[in-house]
């Protein structure tokens, strides 16, 4: 994957990803989905980027037979 790094935390776990910024669209990659949204003014790119990839990973360990 391509992009900046990041990583969080939820419940004494890791996870990670990685975020990129094109035309005002933040994207969250991992190796099991994507999410994108329009950056707000004067919101951090990493912040948002956090944010982003916790819903995704609570979204991933919502799904049936997820392993995360």
């Amino acid at each position: 994957m391509s992009g900046h790094a990041l990583q969080i935390k939820i419940d004494g776990r890791s996870y990670s990803g990685t975020y990129e910024v094109d035309r005002q669209v933040l994207t969250v990659k991992t190796s099991y989905a994507k999410k994108s949204t329009a950056v707000p003014p004067r919101t951090g790119h990493h912040s948002l980027a956090e944010q982003l990839l916790r819903e995704l990973v609570l979204e991933e360990k919502g799904r049936k037979g997820s392993r995360l």
